[in-house]
């Protein structure tokens, strides 16, 4: 990303490129916001601009939550759904080919867009409380202010064993999610 960009402008081009990586939507506000937390933890350059704090649901930003209804900077771009699913628009579509276009000779643009793929390739997947679990018992600094995590501990074996079916975690994992104790973190 360029360096003389407003800071609100980086983040919806975050907010496009994770949008347009994949051919599809994603699935809820709740994926956009996560999946967009797991890359500021991947990429440190993301993470100067990423900030997520402490929420209800784990960890949140509330210029993503924003921007995505009210973007400042590329207006039309992208669109939510009556189901919460995000995408790109037409002209969101033509942003995220330009942007691409511009960068297409930077290493570490291309890095982002490999790990932005990865992501959404695997988060996309999940059901929202699969999600929140994962995000959840991954990183338990985010949430103090959690007031969904009881009820996602409530179906911890049923959320695990979903994860495992889908391949998404080993029978190691599993185990250790199916028997996860709160206090013991």
């Amino acid at each position: 990303m360029q360096k003389e960009l407003n800071e609100f402008e980086i983040i919806e081009r975050y907010m496009i490129l994770i949008l347009g990586v994949v051919d599809r939507p994603i699935p809820s506000r709740e994926h956009l916001q996560k999946e967009l937390f797991i890359l500021s933890k991947a990429n440190p350059k993301a993470s100067g601009f990423l900030k997520f704090k402490k929420h209800h649901k784990g960890p949140f930003s509330s210029e993503i939550s924003e921007l995505i209804d009210k973007p400042a900077y590329y207006v039309n771009a992208f669109s939510v759904d009556k189901r919460g699913r995000c995408s790109l628009t037409e002209k969101g579509k033509k942003i995220y080919e330009q942007i691409v276009k511009e960068n297409s000779e930077d290493p570490q643009f291309k890095e982002l867009l490999a790990a932005m793929k990865m992501i959404r390739e695997l988060y996309d997947k999940l059901s929202k409380d699969e999600l929140l679990f994962l995000i959840h018992v991954t990183f338990p600094e985010f949430r103090k202010r959690s007031t969904y995590f009881n009820k996602l501990l409530a179906k911890k074996k049923k959320l695990a064993k979903s994860l495992l079916k889908k391949g998404l975690i080993t029978e190691k994992r599993f185990k250790e999610l199916a028997s996860y104790n709160y206090n013991s973190k």
